[in-house]
């Protein structure tokens, strides 16, 4: 838990994590902030959405084909971490959207994805969001999430 303190994040939910939770968030967190792909979040991005959080979820998911952005979203969800109280509304998602080169995402499954998730989530989150190619993607689409409650 010392990455935690060294960065200075005042994180409620913190202490709820796991060696495996905390693996995992790290996992989400590198994808968001070292891939390939410009995805234009950083890391001021992901503590603003961090600090102050009394419930965190966070996860990633990787779909294609038909419908890609409804089923990556649903899986997205459903395989998420939730550590704290999830019956919270979301206070602050930041999103990361990865696609492949030879099928990029189209302006109507951004809209999809994003209304989507406010709808699950409760529609009072602030949201930031950023998108980027990643060649190993192909025609798929990997969606990043990170919701503080």
């Amino acid at each position: 838990m010392t990455y935690w303190k060294q960065e200075g994040v005042d994180l409620s939910a913190v202490q709820a994590l796991t060696p495996a939770t905390e693996n995992s968030l790290l996992t989400v967190l590198q994808h968001i902030l070292t891939d390939t792909g410009e995805i234009n979040v950083g890391h001021q991005d992901v503590w603003e959405v961090l600090s102050g959080a009394t419930a965190l979820q966070f996860g990633m998911a990787t779909g294609e084909g038909h419908s890609r952005a409804e089923v990556t979203c649903q899986q997205l969800l459903t395989s998420s971490t939730m550590l704290g109280d999830g019956s919270l509304p979301a206070h602050r998602m930041l999103l990361a959207i990865q696609s492949g080169m030879s099928a990029e995402l189209e302006m109507d499954e951004l809209t999809q994805i994003l209304e989507y998730l406010m709808d699950q989530t409760g529609r009072q989150a602030e949201v930031v969001f950023g998108h980027g190619l990643e060649p190993a993607l192909g025609e798929g689409v990997r969606l990043l999430l990170l919701i503080s409650r």
